[in-house]
This record gives structure tokens, C-alpha cells and sequence, in this order.
């Protein structure tokens, strides 16, 4: 058997409801017919538009016409989620199912994954597109969060937000020729250019990777909350000073607490621009977390389409990123013959968020634990995936868990009203799972393999979204270890105070 600060949940209905709870149904107050309230004009989404202008689709740019000066930024973009913001596919299907729910959340979603086509209002939905209908948009529109979507960013309006706090897409949007960014002596011959301190800090990114609930304020995704009260924002570490940089220089960031600009062997020194002065950094535009499943997953039948063309590379990028995040340690005690006690301690090393973050109850990081003596035997395994790539309901797993405002469980995401319980782990925080099992009276010897994985959601969600067998969504392993354990060595006592001391 097994223990932890909570048992594991899983099931398909749970999985639909927290991952559609970013694109919350509930109905927002609507305006009445026929007027706009220039204070928020795409409601329930707090984007506004600099002098509540009239704008199209053609007042931003191709993306593909930035790469022409920008080539580092623009091979980073290209592949990562954001280039595929609105085409990806479980995105999609989920919004479709939120679109049937109720329309008149369609820009809730739609202003953090399509700001352009959400200011313009030309997003379609199609109804039959296979499996649960789809969303259309033009093209520059459909090329997601697009250089000229943040560069023509020009504030916020996180104090105007129900919560008084960024997120819900609290953005101003001001297209046009002038770009904005954190350089102060930028010049271009092809755009003007505006030094922003906005786009240098966390606020910049938390307008849009903070989610509350349209109708009752409920958080459902705190990256940004969680960044602010953590021993980086305390530090000054920024979101960009890790998500805007190769895995090797996060780590750097995270182990030292030092921002990039600030080390002396900083490899991120190049050009900015074609024909700019040499810069100490340049940022890559990745924006690398986690997701390996749909990076991997899109435009395998399409490898020159200019969505896909870094696929591969932010895929490694990805699970390198997944790979140094964590750290586990085990420590194993006698509890009187022949019952024995394993704690597996899970740190949280270098993510300056949540593990998990975003949409906690849909991602799933989890324990494996297998236990063999000496002569080979397994002793006890616990979290090792069924035959339907699903994990064991038994298993010891770090999510969050959603309830209604009765506190009952939900499987319908305008009812989320709270979490009952949530498991998460905080930058630089651990937390600790124990399990209990009897060994053999003639054995010697344990080895206590360990295995921390992750996966962005279940088999059961890919399936129902995206058709069954359509993918086998991954898991990647974030952390090994494997010790041996001398039986003769070990005194009676407690396995979690002996962890408790490291």
C-alpha cells in the first residue's frame, strides 16, 4: 500500500472539466445590445486597444517578416507553444467544447491564444470540424501569440480586473509601427522602436498565465501568483530571465539566483537584429516550459510548415528543462519485521513556480517506486502506468483537485468554485510520499528504484479530445535514483524523521 499528503485522483470527467476551467463557461454581465463599454470591450477578457481604435487583422505582422532581422528570436518562436497557441489541437477541442457550453465565453479563451483575432473579432467557430467542432481565424491571427502581438503591447489593465490582479488577458494592445521592448537603444530602419520596462518583468507575462474564473474569482491557474510570493520574485529573478534563456542558463539562474545580464560567463551574448550592435543577451523566444506532448505531437506530416519548423528542437528543450527541475531523495527504515517503511523526498530545484503549474488538476507529475531484494524478488511497485498508459489510482501524484460550490466533486467547469485539496510543490519547497511493505525474512538486501514522471494530461483526456489512438501522450521522466539498502544496516525506526533531517 502507499501514502501521501493525499491519495491520487483520476478519471476522465475530472480531467475535461479542470481543463476546460481555463475556458471557463459561466456567463459574464453582457452589455446591453448594441453598445461596447470601451473599458472592456471583448468581455469576459480584460484586452483593450490603445484609443479604443477600430482594428484589423492586417494591422499586424507576419511573424515570418520579423525572422527577416530577427533570426534568434524567430527560430526560437517558430514550433514552441506559443507560435502554436491556437492551433493546438487539444486546445482547440477543448475551446469547442466551451464554445457549446456557452459562446459568449469564446473570448475568455481566445484573448491569451489569439489576441488578434479576439481584438478584431474574426474567430470562427466551425461546427463541424471532427472531433468536437473548431475554431478558424485569419492567418496571422491563427499563428497564435506572434511577435507583433507582445512587441505591440503597450500596457495593462490588471487594475481594472475583478481581482485587481494581472491575468484574464489584462493587456492594451496598440498596433502599429511602433515595436516595444526592454532595450533602451534600439533603433530600426524598418520600425520604430519604444524602450518598455513592462516587457522586462513576471507583470508582463502574468496578464496572460493567470486564470481566474470569469464569474466567481476563483484562481484556477496561479503561475504568475505563484512566481511572486516565491524566493525568486524576492530575489528579482524574472519569468524571462528563465523561459528566455537555453536549460543550462535557467539552472544557472535558479541555482545562483543571479539574473543573466548579471554573470560574467553568460553564454546569451549576440545580435539582437540583423545589423545591430553586439549585445551581452539575447534572449531566445521559446518561451520553454514543460509541454512536450503537443511540440512533439504537431505537424509531424508537415515538417515546412512555419509552425513546425523548430519542433524538435523545443521538444528537447522541454524535457531538458523537465529533467533538471526536480531532485528526489529515498530513505528507508525498519518498522518492526517484517513491515518497513520507504519516504521518497521531492524537491522542487529550479521551476520558479509551481510543480505542477498552469492547469494543476490536468497535469500530472507522479511517483514510480519498484522494490526488489537481493534474490530478485519484487518486494513492491507502485505507479508504474496500466496497459492503457493511464496511472494507477493508487499512485502518489502532485496535482490539485476541484469541487463546486458545495463542495462536491465537478466535472463541469462553470461550477468550479475552489480546490479541495491541492498537492502542488513550491519553488525551492518539497513535499513527501511514504509507502509500507513487508520484506521476506531471507532477504538481505533491497534496491529502491525511484522515478519522478510527468505528462501535461492523461490518456484518457487525449482520447476523448482528440480521437482514441490518435496520439499515446508521453511521460517524461524528470528524476531517477536507485539505492541499495543493506537490511543487516537499517535500526527500527522512523523513515520520514530520517528525512525530515535532510
Amino acid at each position: 500500500m502507499s501514502s501521501s499528503t493525499r491519495p491520487a485522483r483520476q478519471g476522465t470527467a475530472l480531467l475535461i472539466a479542470v481543463a476546460l476551467s481555463a475556458g471557463s463557461t459561466a456567463a459574464a454581465p453582457k452589455a446591453e445590445k448594441g453598445k461596447v463599454d470601451p473599458a472592456r470591450p471583448f468581455p469576459p477578457s480584460y484586452i483593450t486597444i490603445e484609443g479604443h481604435k477600430n482594428v484589423k487583422p492586417e494591422d499586424w505582422k507576419d511573424p515570418r517578416l520579423c525572422g527577416q532581422c530577427h533570426t534568434v528570436q524567430y527560430e526560437g518562436w517558430n514550433g514552441s507553444m506559443h507560435s502554436n497557441a491556437f492551433r493546438d489541437p487539444v486546445f482547440q477541442a477543448l475551446w469547442a467544447l466551451g464554445e457549446k457550453a456557452d459562446p459568449n465565453l469564446r473570448n475568455h479563451c481566445g484573448a491569451c491564444h489569439t489576441a488578434i483575432g479576439t481584438a478584431t473579432q474574426t474567430v470562427e467557430f466551425v461546427p463541424t470540424t471532427p472531433l468536437h467542432g473548431g475554431f478558424k481565424a485569419p492567418e496571422v491571427a491563427e499563428q497564435g501569440v506572434g511577435c507583433d502581438v507582445c512587441h505591440t503591447i503597450s500596457g495593462t489593465n490588471f487594475n481594472k480586473t475583478a481581482v485587481l490582479e494581472h491575468g484574464n488577458s489584462s493587456y492594451v494592445v496598440a498596433p502599429g509601427p511602433t515595436k516595444r521592448a526592454g532595450l533602451a537603444d534600439a533603433k530600426s530602419p524598418y520600425h520604430d522602436t519604444a524602450k518598455s520596462d513592462h516587457h522586462t518583468k513576471s507583470d508582463f507575462c502574468g496578464n496572460c498565465h493567470n486564470i481566474f474564473h470569469p464569474t466567481n474569482d476563483f484562481p484556477v491557474e496561479r503561475t504568475y501568483d505563484e512566481w511572486k510570493y516565491s524566493v525568486y520574485a524576492q530575489n528579482g529573478i524574472q519569468c524571462q530571465d528563465c523561459h528566455m534563456v537555453p536549460v543550462e542558463v535557467a539552472n544557472k539562474v535558479a541555482d545562483t539566483m543571479t539574473r543573466p545580464e548579471h554573470m560574467t560567463d553568460s553564454p546569451l551574448e549576440g545580435f539582437a537584429a540583423l545589423g545591430g550592435p553586439l549585445r551581452k543577451v539575447v534572449h531566445t523566444h521559446g518561451f520553454i516550459g514543460g509541454n512536450a506532448v503537443i511540440v512533439k505531437a504537431l505537424g509531424k506530416d508537415k515538417v515546412e510548415s512555419p509552425e513546425d519548423l523548430g519542433r524538435d528542437k523545443n521538444y528537447g528543450e522541454a524535457v531538458k528543462r523537465l529533467k533538471s527541475a526536480a531532485s528526489l531523495h529515498t530513505f528507508v527504515a525498519k518498522k518492526g519485521d517484517p513491515l518497513h517503511e520507504l519516504t521518497v523526498k521531492v524537491t522542487n530545484e529550479r521551476a520558479g513556480h509551481h510543480l505542477p503549474t498552469s492547469l494543476t488538476e490536468v497535469r500530472q507529475i507522479w511517483l514510480e517506486v519498484v522494490v526488489t531484494d537481493d534474490q530478485g524478488r519484487e518486494v513492491f511497485r507502485n505507479g508504474t502506468l496500466d496497459a492503457s498508459n493511464e496511472v494507477p489510482k493508487d499512485a502518489v501524484v502532485f496535482n490539485a483537485h476541484a469541487a463546486d460550490k458545495n463542495g462536491q466533486y465537478t466535472q463541469l467547469p462553470w461550477e468550479i468554485a475552489r480546490f479541495t485539496d491541492v498537492n502542488t510543490i513550491p519553488p525551492k519547497g518539497y513535499k513527501y510520499a511514504r509507502y509500507y511493505f513487508n520484506v521476506p525474512a531471507d532477504a538481505k538486501s533491497l534496491k529502491v528504484s525511484t522515478k519522478l514522471h510527468y505528462r501535461s494530461f492523461a490518456q484518457q483526456l487525449a482520447d476523448l479530445l482528440l480521437g482514441k489512438g490518435a496520439v499515446q501522450v508521453p511521460s517524461i521522466e524528470m528524476a531517477t535514483l536507485e539505492e541499495s539498502v543493506e537490511l543487516s544496516e537499517l535500526q527500527t525506526a522512523s523513515a520520514g524523521a530520517a528525512a525530515d533531517k535532510h
